[in-house]
């Protein structure tokens, strides 16, 4: 032989070939540990936004974890149902947080309203008082 390697048509004896096992994705993971950050940023209103954008991405990446499982490429299924519910419940506590924050400002937009209004009747009021007893009738 000059220097040929043999070729082994079946495999070497005492060799066992290794279980093909679908491998575990890191979509489920990803789409729980966002979709925490994202209920995270529900709590406060001002940040409903964030909490609403995460909860989107959190239910992307969970999705596509389960298509996944489903195509027996990932091995994750409940994880990443998991990363999905909980991205789906960041996006409504984001919608939530969203409209709280509007309502809030809305309100306050109203109250400042009133409170020019009042300014102006009262200002209106005391131009047009003669009198020290008209002037104190003013309110």
């Amino acid at each position: 032989m000059t220097g040929q390697q043999p070729q082994f048509t079946t495999p070497p004896p005492g060799w066992q070939s290794m279980p093909q096992n679908p491998e575990k994705n890191g979509f489920g993971i990803t789409a729980i540990i966002t979709a925490i950050i994202g209920l995270l940023f529900c709590l406060m209103p001002i940040t409903g936004f964030i909490g609403f954008i995460l909860g989107v991405i959190a239910l992307i990446f969970g999705l596509a974890g389960w298509g996944r499982v489903r195509k027996n490429k990932a091995t994750n299924g409940k994880t990443a149902i998991t990363g999905a519910v909980l991205g789906a419940l960041a996006i409504a506590g984001g919608i939530a947080g969203i409209v709280m924050f509007f309502t809030a400002v809305e309100d306050f937009g109203n109250d400042m309203d009133k409170i020019g209004d009042d300014w102006n009747s009262y200002s209106d009021c005391m131009a047009d008082a003669d009198t020290s007893a008209e002037m104190a009738a003013c309110k």
